[in-house]
């Protein structure tokens, strides 16, 4: 008789396996239990050929133990041994009470816990025996981290050498988690990748002394793989592998030819936090392809993805973005108008295109104090908001002075937000020292105002010289009169 496994198994714990219909081999035999993967639901056994397979646990029983036959004088409850459970057991990286050095050298199950320390060069250099091979290829690879506790790739793959040694990488770290492709040679003529599906034929080289391109679909089997960079590398076509990572965080693409995919492929990976892709003109979908990330997305970069459209809106109400960058996407649309208190309450910084009302040029001085008031409530809620930002009146707008009439002083025609303590304001100015005009505050003046705000209204007034008394840019003939006092002054 067997007995299922039930809640209480154990890294360590002998097993038998059953009832598989693909690996029809494995039915029958017996393996020890190493860890539960919880990303598939699943226990890793390793079998007596040394070798580890992902098995569920309805397919895992524990073998019945033997009983031995009862003599004169015996009880059944003395003579039949019981399955014993190991002295301790090791799971999800807890360590033996005290395991001598000989069990720690020599057992498959600890040393990943010990190899994690290693980086991957480490590691590769650990890989001295078949079980320490196997160790490896269940050490997690560890992650660098930037100062701001953003993980770094940690493989870098630069070169042609490199790239066709992924094959091989893959069955010696598929635990590896980042995965940097950064080529400052990938349009050259001594590397190309192969093509993926629906190339485009025109951009396909045919020449027979060129190497053989390189086929990259090996980084499908680095199933753990948590950050992706590629930068500068030639693609043409659709390559379905780059997005079938359930547990990416990072996904990092730049310059990469033709490179051809849809944001609704994005529901493969439900845990991406960072999404930056610059200039990918083959790009397709719409903002609204990515709610599917709405819960965990932090920063959302599309710059130059002209491809892409949708409505601006439609990331409002993501709880963690911090970062949005859509410059260049001109079928992206919106108004900035229409933000409301509470909306973008993550946001620190914002790049919105000039095909959204209030992202690009000003239409018209009346219509920029609705503009500002609307940045206003994002950056009442992150102050980092338009910072080192001005938005400029538009130069078709008939509201801009004639060429020969402002030749010694510049029209006042860009807009920035100027502080004094937490008092908010907006002014209009030609970016010159002494050339704004008056603040328009948003705040309310400070009943008792501090020492730290009084000094900064007081650098703010200084830079209010020529345009005194003008909350917004004076008509031609005002700015020509005001300009004729100053030469009589």
């Amino acid at each position: 008789m067997e007995e299922s496994m039930g809640n209480d198994a154990h890294a360590g714990d002998e097993v038998e396996i059953s009832g598989l219909s693909k690996l029809v081999h494995l039915n029958g035999t017996k393996g020890r239990l190493v860890r539960f993967v919880n990303e598939v639901k699943r226990w890793s056994v390793e079998c007596c050929d040394d070798r580890t397979h992902e098995i569920k646990p309805e397919n895992l029983s524990v073998p019945a133990a033997p009983i031995r036959e009862t003599k004169a004088g015996e009880s059944l409850g003395v003579t039949s041994y019981a399955r014993k459970k190991p002295a301790y057991a090791i799971m999800r990286g807890t360590v033996p009470n005290h395991p001598s050095v000989k069990e720690v050298l020599g057992n498959t199950y600890i040393l990943p816990n010990i190899l994690g320390f290693l980086n991957w060069k480490e590691l590769l250099q650990a890989r001295v025996c078949r079980r320490w091979r196997e160790a490896v290829r269940c050490t997690p690879v560890p992650e660098s981290r930037t100062a701001d506790s953003w993980q770094t790739p940690e493989l870098y793959v630069g070169n042609r050498e490199a790239a066709e040694a992924l094959g091989w990488l893959s069955d010696a770290l598929p635990m590896l988690t980042s995965l940097n492709f950064l080529f400052d040679i990938g349009k050259s003529k001594v590397f190309q990748v192969a093509n993926g599906e629906d190339a485009e034929l025109s951009l396909t080289v045919r020449n027979r002394n060129r190497p053989r391109p390189v086929d990259i679909s090996c980084i499908a089997n680095f199933h753990h793989l948590r950050n992706l960079a590629i930068k500068g590398l030639h693609l043409n076509g659709r390559y379905p592998f780059l997005f079938e990572f359930s547990n990416l965080r990072t996904l990092d693409f730049y310059n990469l030819g033709r490179l051809k995919w849809d944001l609704s492929i994005l529901v493969n990976m439900p845990n991406l936090e960072k999404l930056r892709c610059i200039s990918n003109h083959s790009l397709t979908g719409s903002l609204s392809d990515t709610r599917v990330l709405k819960e965990t997305l932090k920063q959302l970069c599309l710059s130059h993805c002209t491809k892409v459209d949708g409505n601006l809106k439609e990331l409002a109400d993501f709880p963690m973005l911090r970062d949005i960058s859509l410059h260049g996407c001109k079928n992206i649309v919106g108004d900035i108008r229409d933000v409301r208190p509470g909306d973008f309450q993550s946001i620190e910084s914002m790049g919105i295109p000039a095909s959204v009302w209030g992202g690009g040029d000003l239409p018209s001085i009346e219509e920029t104090p609705d503009i500002m008031r609307a940045w206003y409530i994002l950056k009442k809620q992150h102050s980092s908001v338009f910072t080192n930002m001005r938005l400029g009146l538009s130069l078709d707008s008939p509201e801009r002075y004639d060429n020969n009439v402002h030749h010694s002083r510049e029209m006042p025609s860009h807009v920035e937000f100027v502080q004094a303590g937490n008092r908010l304001g907006w002014r209009w100015t030609n970016c010159v020292f002494g050339g704004a005009c008056e603040t328009n505050w948003l705040d309310p003046e400070p009943s008792n105002p501090s020492l730290r705000y009084t000094k900064e209204l007081q650098t703010i007034d200084e830079d209010v010289t020529f345009y005194e008394g003008f909350f917004a840019p004076p008509t031609q003939e005002e700015h020509l009169q005001r300009y004729s006092e100053f030469r009589g002054w």
